[in-house]
């Protein structure tokens, strides 16, 4: 008497869900604000940035005492 053996595969079910957005040309607007932004700050501060091109600033300090 033969012995019948029943195999039962299950697969995963391959379905997948992808969302994308569609801001594509939003980040590169950005980028390029980006961009252009730091290479005005790298200019400004290659030209001297806060200095003052060698003036001078006097500043009035009060007199103080310390004593012990």
């Amino acid at each position: 008497m033969p012995i019948e053996r029943e195999t039962i595969i299950e697969r995963p079910s391959t379905t997948e869900t992808v969302v994308t957005s569609d801001r594509g040309s939003t980040g590169v607007i950005v980028g390029v604000i980006v961009a252009v932004l730091a290479v005005i700050a790298v200019l400004w501060l290659v030209n001297g940035g806060i200095s003052s091109n060698g003036g001078s600033v006097n500043v009035d300090l009060p007199s103080v005492t310390v004593t012990d």
